[in-house]
């Protein structure tokens, strides 16, 4: 196991975490919580922004790599509200 794993564990049981993992809305600054807690702990993570256009919505996606062949995966997409964003289902 990777040795951020009981962290990981840790950290998933947040309730920012579920709040994603529930398709809640998250708004920018809690997910800067979010990420400070990913490198405090070592996990290692991956986020990419899609600004979206005339068919698409903007969303930010959050890849968090658990170990070399198992990842978790958010999509966030921005909600109406300038800095919260929505999972998306």
């Amino acid at each position: 196991m990777p040795p951020f794993s009981s962290q990981l564990i840790t950290l998933f049981s947040l309730d920012l975490f579920r709040q994603m993992a529930n398709n809640q809305p998250v708004t920018l600054f809690q997910l800067n919580i979010i990420t400070n807690m990913l490198v405090e702990n070592g996990v290692p993570f991956d986020v990419s922004f899609v600004p979206g256009n005339a068919k698409t919505t903007p969303a930010l996606q959050l890849t968090v790599h658990i170990n070399p062949t198992a990842t978790a995966v958010f999509v966030i997409t921005l909600a109406p509200g300038a800095s919260t964003f929505t999972p998306s289902p």
